[in-house]
């Protein structure tokens, strides 16, 4: 007869003992005796010895509350992002190429600096030839005249000199990304600019665009 480990019932035979452990006991027994009573038919199957309770497997149990931890990390991290897109601030950046008969714009000039021009689009020491928007987007013309070069579809004008793609002997060419681009291009992160303005003359940039 015999009798149960966990109370102090006994029983007839095995079977009646097995069906009470399952019965009374499920949450309390040991990986022996949730054997037994899986052998038995009285547990779906063996594999719930390593089961916790209510014969939930923990590995299973820790992965759903993990995966709605980060479900919830990640639902904050889009609403705070979407915040900060619907407030319309960005800050953003790129390269830009502006070089005339061959010659390049150095921009890494205080001229051109924030701290001098004081525009959306701008640059800051140490950066080279790479551009700042902040804080708010602007178009590829806003940005060219935030910087004192302003320009339309066909022309731009570097400290006073104007080049004219329409002009005989004058080549005016402005991309983005090697793509033609129109002044009213918004601007987006990573875009490199580049205007290159070809002329029969040859003269090379203006001598105000190489002055510190």
């Amino acid at each position: 007869m015999p009798d149960c480990d966990y109370c102090d019932a006994s029983f007839d035979d095995e079977e009646s003992y097995l069906a009470h452990l399952s019965r009374d006991h499920v949450d309390e027994l040991g990986r022996i005796d949730r054997r037994r009573v899986a052998t038995a038919g009285e547990l779906e199957s063996p594999s719930q010895s390593q089961s916790g309770p209510g014969g939930r497997d923990p590995i299973i149990v820790y992965g759903l509350a993990l995966s709605f931890v980060l479900l919830v990390i990640g639902s904050a991290g889009y609403i705070v992002a979407s915040g900060l897109s619907e407030s319309g601030e960005v800050h953003e950046h790129g390269e830009i190429t502006v070089s005339v008969d061959g010659e390049a714009i150095d921009f890494e000039q205080s001229q051109y600096y924030y701290e001098e021009l004081g525009g959306t689009f701008h640059f800051h020491p140490n950066d080279g030839n790479v551009w700042h928007m902040h804080p708010e987007r602007v178009t590829f013309g806003e940005a060219m005249s935030d910087i004192e070069m302003p320009i339309t579809d066909s022309t731009i004008s570097i400290h006073g000199t104007t080049y004219d793609d329409s002009d005989d002997g004058t080549s005016v060419e402005l991309t983005i990304n090697r793509a033609p681009a129109a002044s009213d291009q918004e601007l987006t992160e990573g875009d490199h600019i580049r205007v290159v303005v070809e002329t029969d003359e040859s003269d090379g940039l203006p001598d105000a665009a190489t002055e510190s």
